[in-house]
């Protein structure tokens, strides 16, 4: 999928003051977007191994859940509707438990959807699909369909697409290799699907973009952790003066209109996409949901502008 302005859908304020500390970044296109990871450290050497291990990671991952790479495992999956692969169905699964407790907000079986409405279409050449032709597709989107038993993988007439979840987890398992690599404290942006390693005094500032203005609707702190956003305004097109993005409700085939941007507060980066996706879908009452859900944090933000957040989210402080 492409992603409009994507790598803009949060705006990071970060420093850090420290004695005999080093520090590297890097910004590299991968997963169809850019990310971009920063690490600190004493020992320079180690911190150019870690940077590097840190991208192969990214770039495995993204061979492993592309559906535009032939030989990954999800095109395989998709092909022969079925795979024996336990990092995948670990995957799958997680996947498929945002669904069941969003209600199917969230749904990685959307792919023929975001294909009929032009999100796959390298060329450009977007247009509002008729209510026949979502209708007839709608059918082939059913997360209930994909089961995961041990390291089994099972579709039943719907095609799997992890683009909601897939750059989540490869900002996990990144840092997965940092933290195995020693490194302590770093911050990885994958397209806005952001990951804070080891703790900072107040904490970490992630700026949070206004879905309709150049600039933030303010800034927010966090300990550590993980935070996405999902907004109407990182890829859609226009037709005669309406906005048709990629963040589609599954339950319509359509668009989701009860919102325009949705942040999610989590303990990783994969919760924090796939429920970034579903709280947009779901709206306000989305808010509801997450309120009774542990180690979860979310706001909206409705089409009027104003805000509904959970009772935990950080308060929003303007960026001064």
């Amino acid at each position: 999928m492409r992603y409009t302005n994507l790598c803009m859908a949060l705006f990071l304020a970060v420093s850090w003051l420290g004695c005999n500390v080093n520090t590297i970044e890097e910004t590299r296109f991968q997963m169809n977007t850019y990310v971009r990871i920063k690490i600190w450290g004493t020992s320079q050497e180690n911190l150019n191994q870690a940077l590097d291990a840190a991208f192969r990671e990214v770039e495995r991952v993204e061979a492993l859940t592309s559906h535009f790479n032939e030989k990954s495992e999800v095109k395989v999956l998709n092909t022969q509707n079925r795979i024996v692969s336990s990092e995948l169905s670990l995957v799958v699964c997680d996947g498929l438990e945002v669904s069941r407790l969003s209600g199917g907000a969230f749904d990685p079986t959307v792919y023929p959807l975001l294909e009929l409405w032009g999100f796959y279409d390298t060329t450009g050449d977007q247009t509002v699909p008729a209510s026949e032709e979502i209708d007839s597709v709608l059918e082939y989107v059913a997360w209930q369909k994909v089961r995961v038993k041990g390291d089994t993988v099972t579709t039943e007439g719907v095609k799997v697409d992890l683009s909601g979840i897939a750059k989540g987890y490869a900002v996990d398992k990144a840092v997965e290799v940092l933290q195995n690599m020693g490194i302590k404290k770093a911050l990885i942006d994958a397209g806005g699907d952001i990951f804070c390693l080891g703790t900072r005094s107040p904490g970490w500032r992630i700026g949070i973009r206004h879905p309709r203005k150049q600039g933030l609707i303010g800034i927010v702190k966090i300990p550590r952790g993980a935070i996405a956003t999902s907004g109407d305004y990182e890829n859609f097109y226009i037709e005669d003066g309406i906005r048709y993005h990629h963040l589609i409700d599954p339950s319509t085939g359509e668009p989701a209109r009860k919102a325009v941007s949705a942040t999610v507060i989590a303990q990783t980066a994969l919760q924090a996409d796939a429920w970034a996706t579903a709280l947009f879908v779901m709206g306000k009452a989305g808010i509801d949901t997450l309120n009774t859900l542990a180690e979860l944090e979310g706001l909206v933000i409705l089409a009027d502008g104003s805000m509904v957040m959970t009772d935990g989210f950080p308060r929003i402080r303007q960026n001064k």
